[in-house]
């Protein structure tokens, strides 16, 4: 649960950005309010994936 929410404003962050491209009118606030579980894993995802990365090659 401390991981999830640690992770959950990275998610957003990266939630927030990615929208961008869509011009999505949405603000940071409320992808951080929609869903903590989602913004979560892809906040551990967006930080796990590099390392892995890194560490194949």
């Amino acid at each position: 649960m401390i991981i999830i929410l640690i992770f959950s404003y990275p998610g957003a962050s990266f939630r927030w950005f990615i929208s961008r491209f869509w011009k999505s009118k949405k603000t940071f606030k409320e992808f951080l309010k929609d869903d903590s579980y989602m913004n979560g894993i892809i906040g551990l995802l967006v930080f796990s994936a590099p390392i892995i990365v890194y560490n194949l090659i």
